[in-house]
């Protein structure tokens, strides 16, 4: 397969972007309203090894009121997004990736504002063929599958990076092979427990698996 045929598309959240603790941050700063529990980020190791419903649980954060509260959370992550980093090494990894000519896209259950806002504000507006938001953050499977057929992309030709358990769980379903990065919100450990295609801990390890594939 040639490079140029490839497409590696690219969770944003605990991704590219680090925005484990702001989101955290906009979260307790509502969690009452929606009578669900605030979080303390010295627990963010013990919530890392949890999956995404276990998390949800543990939050009190019933499916129901789920929509709600990712909505209100992006409308003020807009605010802030000047303030989030990019995980240390990773735009140097996108720029090697383009360079070697392969097509590089976003599937994110964020807002395509906050992204684009995000990717301008690093001087990452030229590096993505396309930026795709999925409101369903457990339906990622079936919005890959629709944005594969929106850009006339070859699901042969796709392999995607993720940082949580149901990102895994989405890929294999339809089985698109997937990189899961550790360094995002879900630990090396319990992201290892779902057998991902690879598994990396740095930038440097996603761009030597990727150049291999």
């Amino acid at each position: 397969m040639k490079t140029q045929d490839k497409t590696i598309i690219f969770d944003f959240d605990g991704t590219i972007a680090d925005t484990l603790e702001t989101i955290a941050r906009l979260y307790n700063a509502i969690a009452a309203d929606y009578n669900c529990k605030e979080i303390s980020y010295a627990d963010k190791e013990r919530f890392r090894s949890m999956n995404t419903q276990k998390f949800l649980h543990e939050c009190g954060i019933p499916l129901i009121k789920l929509p709600k509260l990712s909505i209100k959370i992006k409308k003020e992550l807009k605010n802030e997004i000047k303030n989030i980093k990019p995980f240390p090494g990773i735009i140097e990894v996108l720029h090697r990736l383009k360079k070697e000519g392969f097509k590089l896209g976003v599937l994110s259950s964020n807002s395509v504002t906050n992204i684009n806002l995000f990717l301008e504000h690093n001087t990452l507006e030229n590096i993505f063929d396309f930026v795709h938001s999925g409101k369903n953050i457990f339906g990622k499977d079936k919005t890959l599958l629709s944005l594969l057929f929106k850009y006339k992309i070859d699901r042969n030709n796709v392999i995607y990076i993720g940082d949580e358990t149901r990102d895994i769980d989405a890929l294999k379903r339809i089985k698109i092979p997937i990189v899961a990065v550790s360094h995002g919100f879900n630990s090396r450990e319990i992201l290892k427990t779902k057998s991902p295609d690879y598994l990396v801990d740095n930038p440097e390890e996603l761009l030597e698996v990727l150049l291999s594939i």
